[in-house]
């Protein structure tokens, strides 16, 4: 994308065309990567500038195929049925192809905007905002927002050095909901489903914060999701439930609540309860509810828009770009949570095509119905299977 000059590169950082260094950045807005909407559409001016800024961003300087890698490329000269194509492979491409945004029909300086607001609001942007700012329906907004949900969920390192960990529920509270709907849960209680979901979250102090929902809080659960995002030797720092205390491998320090010690010199866990504040302040402010199938990329939204921000400019939003490449989240796989692969195989043939209940999510009767039509299609070769 040439904008007076400036590109993106791969990495996402911004340079000159002809090669020389920009200057360093002078103003705090500037250091932290802060743009207005003004200057968001300067820059991102129109459908043709979106289509640059993805190309330099994903390919650099030539267009290399999403499938193959190859660079042996030939440019269709009207474009269709993609702008793109291999000559190894013989595939034709666009900048879409083998990422969240394959087979979207939305323009992508639409797609640009809604990744600037969910960058800009510290507590996120509904679907309801995102369909009156981009002009689209509810469905197409809730489903955009979730596939850039998905291109966030967090790729980076593990985390090391002093960790605070700490777990929250995520749910309305009973005392807020209408009585029938407090008796819906109480029954929901008795049946084993929970209304409430556990959330783990780790934070880096002075860097990274990972979260994701688990099962439960027992020793062994903890003790396998510290492992595998918080590097071994490190320090944590949790509140005083006992499980954390049996977590082997890592120098442990607590707080206990429940005498009220909060802090204690350098033992707290204040960094992560702060990001708890504002994921809640999310939930009750802005989302009003968070399904417990799609909670995981609630927090990977929260955890990415901390980990890259304060920002909001082409150089963000170019981070979160490039975990969009190679990934793909299709609506009946978001709707259902399951592809009609993962469905076909759930089907044995003592069942005489009847599905097996599935474990996870739980689906009501109508919803069983519209699946087992879907599988049925699916079988019979008149419904093409999701990629």
């Amino acid at each position: 994308m040439d904008m007076n000059g400036i590109s993106i590169t791969s990495s996402g950082e911004i340079i000159r065309r002809d090669g020389s260094e920009l200057a360093e950045p002078q103003t705090k807005r500037e250091r932290e990567d802060i743009i207005s909407t003004f200057e968001f559409f300067r820059l991102i001016s129109d459908e043709a500038a979106a289509i640059a800024f993805f190309e330099n961003l994903f390919w650099g300087d030539a267009p290399i195929c999403p499938r193959c890698d190859s660079e042996n490329i030939h440019h269709t000269k009207s474009g269709k049925p993609m702008p793109y194509r291999c000559r190894d492979c013989r595939g034709y491409f666009n900048v879409k192809t083998n990422t969240v945004m394959s087979n979207s029909q939305i323009p992508l300086n639409k797609w640009l905007y809604a990744i600037y607001l969910l960058l800009t609001s510290r507590m996120g942007v509904s679907a309801k905002r995102l369909e009156k700012e981009l002009g689209l329906t509810y469905k197409s907004a809730w489903f955009l927002a979730h596939r850039i949900r998905e291109a966030m969920q967090y790729p980076g390192p593990m985390l090391a050095g002093e960790v605070e960990i700490d777990e929250t529920f995520i749910g309305s509270k009973g005392r807020r909901k209408h009585f029938l709907k407090r008796e819906e849960d109480r029954e929901k209680r008795e049946w084993g489903i929970p209304t409430h979901e556990m959330v783990l979250g780790m934070k880096e102090r002075g860097g990274n914060v990972i979260a994701f929902p688990i099962g439960n809080r027992s020793t062994e659960t903890l003790a396998q999701a510290i492992s595998e995002n918080v590097e071994a030797d490190s320090t944590i720092y949790t509140d005083g439930h006992a499980a954390y205390r049996n977590v082997e491998g890592y120098e442990h320090e607590w707080v206990n609540h429940r005498m009220k010690e909060y802090v204690r010199g350098d033992v707290h866990t204040n960094s992560i309860e702060s990001f708890w504040a504002l994921v809640k302040r999310g939930y009750t402010g802005v989302y009003f509810y968070m399904s417990i199938r799609h909670l995981f990329r609630y927090m990977a939204e929260f955890s990415h828009r901390h980990n890259t921000g304060p920002g909001n400019g082409l150089d963000t939003i170019g981070k979160t770009c490039l975990g969009m490449r190679g990934k793909r989240l299709t609506y009946k796989e978001l709707t259902f949570g399951y592809s009609v692969d993962e469905l076909l195989d759930l089907m044995t043939p003592a069942d005489d095509g009847e599905l097996d209940e599935p474990p996870e999510p739980l689906f009501d009767e109508k919803m069983l119905k519209k699946l087992e039509a879907d599988v049925t299609a699916s079988a019979s070769g008149s419904q093409s299977t999701p990629h």
